[in-house]
Parts: C-alpha cells; structure tokens; sequence
C-alpha cells in the first residue's frame, strides 16, 4: 500500500518529522506563518527551516528563498500562503521530492466550486506523486511528545496542554482546539492533535488509524461532522479496538443526502446519525453527546485501567447522593450487589448508624473523625469482590485538613488496588485532583457524569474481549429470484421462507369471487391486503382491511378497498389482494435492513406495526450480526419489558426475533450490491416463535 493510497499509510513522515519547511514563514509570531515558527523554534526537537522570498531570516532562524534551494529533503512541509499561491507553493514541494504536506491555506471545497475544483486538482496531483496531505483548511496538527508544532492555533496562547496519552483528530480546527483546551484544564495530557479540514486526502478515519497503531496514544477523541468512506471508518476502529486503545466520537447533525428518495419505514427513520452511533457502538467506540461527555470519559481512559466488569459499589456520607447515583448505576446498567457481610460487620463496628447495603452510606458522623471514612473506603476496597468504587467525598476535596489526613490512605487503597477502577466525586482543589489523578483515582466534581464515565470505560471493555466482527454472510441470492420478490408478494414470502422467516398462509385473489373461495381455504376471520408493486405502505391508502369475518362483509371489504386504493393511487397496478388468517396476540416489531450511503447494509429492530415511525423505538447495526449481538439488540429498545410479558400477557420469544434479526442481516450482508431495504413489517413475536404478516423488498436498481 503506498501512500496514495490513503488509510494510515504514508502518515508516520507526517504525524513524526524529523525536519520541517514552513512556506510563507513570516516574522510575525501572532500571523499564520509565524505562530508554528515561533512554537517550533522553541520547542520541536527536530530541524526547521523558513521559507520566505523576501527574508534572510525569520525570527532568528536562517531563512530560504525557495523549498527547491534545501541541500535536504524535510519530512514535511507546512505551507502557509493565501489560496491563489498554494497550488505552486504544493508543485514545488513534490518536484522537492517531499511527501508530507500541511496546507493552512483556506479559499477551496469550501467556498465555491472554483475552490472545489483547486482543491481536487491539489489532491490528484498529491496523490500521483505518492505525497500524503493534510487539510487545505486545516489548523494543522502537533506532536506532543517531539514539538512539533505545525499549527497557528490562538488555543495555545492561553492554555499549554502537557504532554499524556490522548490524540485528538478532528474535522473542525476550532472544536478540536476547544477540546483539548477543556480536556488540558482537566488535567488530561496529549501525544497528538490533528485538524483535517477539508480532507481533500488525509481524513479522521485515517488519524483513527495511525493513531490505533501509536505507541504514544493509548485513547483516541474524534470529532466528525462526515465521513467520507464508511469503510475505511470501520476498519480503524476496528485497528483501535484490537489495539485496546478506547475512542470517544462526536457527531454532531443528522445528514438527509441519500434518505429522501427511501421510501420503506426503515429508510425514513435510518437518519445517518443513528447509523454513524450503531457503527460506533459495533466497533467499540463511544459515541458521546457533549464536549463534556467526551472529555469526561478521555480523562478515565487516560488512567489506562478498564473494569474486569460491570458491578461497583458507592461509598458516601450522604444518603441523597448515594440515591442519585445508585439511580444513575441503574440508567448505565452498573449493577449494585449487596456487601459482602464480613465488610458490612467491620464497617459497622467502627459506625453503627451507618448503612451498610449498596450504597454504603457512612451518615455524617465521619465528619467526627475524618479517619474514620478513610478506613471505610479501605475495608470495601479489601473485602468487595467488585471492579469498580464510588467514592463520594462532598466538599471534603477542598477541605485541607481533610485532604491532609485522607491523602495518605487514599494513596495506600490505590496502591494496594492498582487493577480496580475508582472513581472519586468532590470538589476538589487543584493540587489534591493532581495526587488522585497521579495515584490512579479518576476524580469528577458531578455524581452522573462520574457514571457516564465510568459506564464507558465498561462498554470499552466489554467489547475489547470479544473477537473480530465476522462480515461473511454467505453467498449471495440471484437476480431472479429478487426480482420476484419484489414484484409479487407470494414470492416475497416463499424469499423470507429461504431465510428462515415463516408466514401465514396466504393466497392472490383476482376478484371478489375469488377472494372468497380464499378465505374458505385459510380460515375466517381473515385479512384483506391490496397487492401491488407500487403501494408499499398499504394502510395510507386503505389498502388494508382487518377482522373480517364472513363472505359478506369480505365482499363489502373487497369494494371499499378497490374503491379506496384507486383514489388514493389511481396510477398504480393493481394484481388482487391477498388473503391470509387474522393473527391475535403477539408483539408488533418490526426488523428490516437499509443501504446505508456511508456505511452500506445495516439492520434495524424495533416496536413495528403502523406506529413504528410514530414510536421510533428502534436501534440499528452495521450488518450482518450475530446471535449475541441480535440480542443486545431486543434488549436495546425502550420497549425491551413488553417481550418479558407486559401486565399478565406471556414472554415473547426472544430466540425467535434474535433468529429473524440474524437473518435479515447476513441477507442485506449478502445482497449489498443489489438490495436497497427489506421490511418486515410487523413481524409478530409470539410465545413460541414469530410470524411475518408484511414485507417490503426494494431492489437498488430495479428493472
């Protein structure tokens, strides 16, 4: 793979040079030319030489006249001069023979198309010459651990993040910069920060990448407004993930390009922002809401310690927080077993007003003896067999006389524990935040977000023990037999059979006569569906007749429906309708898949019926998946309780609805090339099995 090529090839002679050109270096340390001069100078471990035409030195550095006159080839080159001059300032790095290029330059795809169309050509001429590039419009990127300084960014004049373990590639220079400046104020240390801009080559899938494979970045930030190739996405996240290094994502917006023309009900509600989370979710990653939630979960990943599970304990003075939390455990599925009985005795031995269920709540009579809840902390943290602690310390952490005694014991716990996750919530001074930090306790100010965060450090974990995404789903069905499919709804069926996925007993009726005969067959109370190839949301069109019980109410039925469907879609054929058994009983889903534009097949679960895109409880997954992952699935919806039995009615199937998740994801896995969506819409889960009773089949090129 050359460096055309993209991914994370090509990227080390960028994200680590030895020697760097700056082309349009000014003597102005504040200007865009200037500020990487100035920081470089003071701080990159490597050489840098300024390029400038008019100047023979550049804040005390020798200057060249032109990148062509260097004796050395540099690693990179930084080119900071207006739109007009980038395109030859860019030739004349590659006839330089450099192949890492940083381009500031704004004025291109983001004005107008001239600039889209320069922009394109600085891309292609790039990636002939085998030369890898960063933005244009990008604020650059540093490299913490060597100096390297290639940005102009104004965040550094008044926050000087240390360098730390946590790389940041982001689209946005300006919410990249804010979240590093947030996360420095945290106490959180950096290896890189990369602005990719306009992403006419090197994209935040492939800093996602070469990041992964970084051996001074343990946690990735990412901050995307797009992506590009969903793809190569998927493939570094999936680096990140069988390298164990966490990656905490922001996108913002939900795009509508590609969704208008969809016309089935998984199409609608698939907005690229739930697909872009349900991909995350597949590889691992954290999708996080805020800038706070980001930063949050980044300084517990930094500690470098995942959870060996999900359970945890709360250790509090105050029994209002210990409710707050024990309630936000409950939210973020952080189970709360019992104390182990021999803590409980030894705890209260020492306070005997104190409650020792879980949360432990210690009562404000530590505030007596401070000790005291050092020596409670110490107990639970010896004798629970739990991975994670809670320990609420109120103003404690602002309290020197408090923080005096306690530090020491603190200390002692996390070194005694050095593999359990502990999180401490208090308002903390700086330097006690600093001695917790430094000792391995993550420290939060808000009981929530120390859950949240928490709460991700187990999903990380959780889905660094599982084994590779398996993406085979075998071979493909043929042409024909989809075309059928979609054109006629008896093929339809006999198509879902193939997949394991039963129907009831139908028949095609041509004529009222006919529909009768049907219904004789089947059984009454029967249904009543138009068959068409151009109605595919029969209900809006009253194409749907339910409960009907004799030959004279289905002749009635027959005549409104013909009637209905004919005003409301004059122009569509119309073959019959179908005639099958009314079902009673059973939960309403729905489970249909989608070509996602970005990310290709996808499949969806959730509450179906006509309510599905009123209620849009639903969740999504890049397909195909497997059975364990179908579950999580039906476990993931708001609605989950119904298929537990709701209010006397029996469980649901759930090996059922996991089988027909399965198997409409390895179908769309296996048809991508071919198949738009499939819906099966409702699909009844009932106490044993599960039936469809409608479908939806759209082929991506039909005819």
């Amino acid at each position: 793979m050359n460096a055309a090529a993209g991914g994370a090839s090509g990227l080390d002679a960028m994200m680590r040079a030895r020697s760097v050109a700056v082309i349009g270096a000014s003597s102005d340390a504040v200007k865009i030319g200037g500020k990487p001069v100035a920081l470089m100078k003071e701080h990159f471990q490597g050489s840098i030489v300024p390029i400038n035409p008019n100047r023979p030195e550049i804040l005390g550095l020798k200057a060249a006249k032109s990148i062509s006159e260097l004796d050395d080839v540099p690693d990179l080159a930084v080119v900071a001069v207006g739109a007009k001059l980038a395109e030859g300032a860019i030739e004349e790095c590659l006839q330089a023979g450099v192949r890492s290029i940083v381009l500031f330059s704004a004025g291109f795809g983001e004005i107008d198309e001239a600039g889209r169309e320069a922009q394109e050509r600085i891309s292609a001429t790039c990636r002939a010459a085998g030369a890898r590039l960063l933005g244009p419009n990008s604020l650059g990127l540093i490299n913490f651990h060597t100096g390297l300084y290639a940005t102009f960014s104004a965040a550094l004049d008044n926050v000087w993040p240390r360098k730390g373990t946590v790389g940041i590639a982001s689209q946005s220079g300006a919410v990249g910069t804010y979240i590093m400046a947030l996360a420095a104020e945290a106490g959180i240390g950096f290896s890189h920060f990369i602005a990719t801009g306009n992403e006419a080559d090197v994209d935040v899938a492939d800093c996602i990448e070469w990041l992964a494979g970084d051996a001074d970045t343990k946690v990735i930030v990412a901050y995307m407004e797009g992506c590009r190739d969903g793809e190569r996405l998927k493939r570094a996240l999936e680096a990140a993930r069988r390298a164990r290094k966490p990656v905490i994502a922001i996108k913002p917006g939900a795009s509508e390009q590609g969704l208008a023309a969809v016309k089935s009900h998984t199409g609608s509600l698939a907005g690229s922002k739930q697909v872009f989370d349900a991909v995350l979710a597949a590889y691992g990653a954290w999708s996080a809401h805020t800038i706070e939630e980001a930063v949050d979960i980044a300084l517990a990943a930094s500690t470098g310690k995942l959870p060996s599970g999900e359970d945890a304990i709360i250790i509090t003075p105050s029994g209002g927080v210990g409710i707050m939390m024990a309630d936000a455990c409950a939210e973020a599925n952080i189970a709360l077993p019992p104390l182990d009985a021999t803590a409980a005795e030894e705890i209260r031995a020492l306070l005997p007003l104190a409650s020792t269920g879980n949360p432990v709540d210690t009562t404000a009579q530590v505030s007596n003896d401070i000790r005291l809840y050092g020596q409670v902390i110490d107990i639970v943290a010896t004798r629970a067999d739990v991975p994670i602690l809670f320990i609420f310390m109120a103003h404690m952490g602002k309290t020197p006389s408090v923080t005096d005694v306690l530090k020491p014991m603190l200390r002692e716990v996390a070194k005694n524990h050095p593999d359990r996750v502990m999180a401490i919530v208090t308002r903390a001074a700086a330097d006690f935040r600093t001695e917790m930090t430094d000792a391995g306790f993550i420290v939060f100010e808000d009981p929530n977000r120390a859950v949240t965060a928490v709460s991700a450090l187990t999903h990380f974990a959780r889905h660094f023990a599982r084994p590779a995404r398996r993406e085979d789903a075998g071979p493909a069905t043929d042409q024909a037999t989809l075309a059928n499919a979609a054109a006629d709804p008896a093929s339809g069926a006999a198509l879902l059979a193939t997949l394991g996925i039963p129907d009831l007993p139908s028949r095609l009726a041509e004529t009222a006569d006919a529909a009768v005969a049907s219904a004789g067959e089947v059984g009454w109370p029967v249904v009543l569906k138009i068959a068409s190839p151009d109605i595919q949301h029969k209900t809006e069109v009253g194409g749907v007749i339910l409960s009907i019980r004799d030959e004279p109410a289905l002749r009635d039925a027959w005549a409104r429906m013909m009637a209905d469907v004919r005003r409301h879609a004059p122009d569509a054929r119309i073959s019959g309708a179908t005639i099958a058994p009314m079902l009673t009983g059973g939960i309403e889903t729905i489970v249909g898949s989608q070509n996602d534009p970005d990310f290709g097949p996808v499949v969806m679960f959730g509450l179906g019926g006509t309510m599905a895109e009123a209620l849009k409880d639903v969740v999504f997954a890049p397909a195909p998946v497997d059975t364990e992952q179908a579950y999580e699935m039906i476990g993931a919806i708001r609605g989950s309780a119904l298929f537990d039995g709701w209010r006397g009615a029996p469980p649901a199937d759930r090996e059922a609805l996991a089988q027909a998740i399965v198997a409409v994801s390895r179908f769309a896995a296996a048809n991508r090339d071919t198949v738009e969506s499939l819906e099966v819409n409702p699909f009844v889960a009932l106490p044993k099995g599960g039936t469809s009773l409608d479908m939806l089949f759209q082929l991506r090129n039909p005819g």
